[in-house]
């Protein structure tokens, strides 16, 4: 599952975000800064099941941190 892509705008691994936020990313600005994923227009486009990656990349950042921090998500509410 850690080569599962996470981001498919940018073919960013799974593995690639978890490494991210155990080397200290607490937001998805932190998570764009260091893997490249949540930066491109094309996720939902591209996921096979017509997601986006941000929703999926903030429920990593809060199951390994117990929290996030930044502005919450329109959508989603996290």
């Amino acid at each position: 599952m850690k080569n599962d892509i996470i981001c498919y705008c940018r073919n960013v691994k799974r593995e690639t975000v978890e490494i991210a936020i155990k080397n200290g990313a607490k937001s998805l600005d932190d998570i764009r800064w260091s893997t490249d994923a949540c930066k491109g227009e094309k996720c939902k486009d591209l996921h096979p099941n017509g997601e986006g990656c941000e929703h999926a990349v903030k429920q990593m950042i809060i199951a390994c941190r117990g929290e996030i921090q930044g502005p919450k998500c329109s959508c989603c509410g996290l």
